[in-house]
């Protein structure tokens, strides 16, 4: 199945620089850490990060990315977002079309692309990077989206935020059984993994991984 991928700004694209009907505010996480520091710390704020969120502010289109499965989302939000964050990327989908039938939700897409933007503003603004790789396969409790940022930093106190904004990342919306999150950092790259659930999964039961 071929889809057509938006262009960025474009009628149907999926992002926008500013607010439009059913918009949804992307880089909540960074956003939030940023105002909170602003206010508790106000005296050391490092004013590049207020310049990195208000150049990279983006805004989702709710109604376009519910019409799409959580793959084709994910691929199209790669296609706007990425080169506007000059980062080199590789996706690859081994995701068939069966499994994108059985597994399509009109909630999930959204959450996975809210996802893949904040892990990717917080990895952007904290580390050098020099490539982000992504896959898409399926997986026995529903879909999983993979994630390899590689890059680093010598900045301690941009991994002191980065650190907070994972921590805060994995934190949000943990009362939602629809997504299953993981992440970890080293030195030298960020790794994370999304699991779409099927929504007989998470009626069910929440499988630990």
């Amino acid at each position: 199945m071929i889809v057509d991928l938006p262009k960025p700004g474009g009628f149907a694209s999926l992002t926008s620089s500013s607010p439009k009907l059913d918009s949804v505010p992307l880089g909540r996480v960074l956003r939030g850490l940023a105002d909170r520091l602003s206010i508790e710390a106000s005296e050391t704020i490092d004013e590049t990060l207020e310049l990195f969120l208000e150049e990279h502010e983006r805004y989702a289109n709710a109604t376009r990315i519910a019409s799409l499965s959580s793959a084709h989302a994910l691929k199209a939000w790669a296609a706007e977002r990425l080169p506007s964050l000059n980062l080199s990327y590789g996706f690859v989908n081994r995701i068939d079309q069966d499994a994108i039938q059985t597994n399509l939700d009109e909630t999930a897409p959204l959450k996975l692309v809210e996802f893949a933007d904040d892990l990717t503003l917080i990895a952007g603004y904290c580390r050098s990077l020099e490539e982000l790789k992504i896959e898409a396969a399926p997986h026995s409790h529903g879909l999983s989206f993979r994630f390899c940022f590689k890059g680093s930093s010598d900045d301690e106190s941009r991994f002191r935020v980065e650190d907070e904004s994972i921590a805060n990342l994995l934190n949000h919306g943990s009362g939602d059984n629809s997504l299953k999150k993981r992440i970890i950092a080293t030195d030298t790259q960020i790794e994370a993994e999304c699991i779409v659930l099927r929504k007989k999964v998470r009626l069910g039961f929440i499988p630990k991984f």
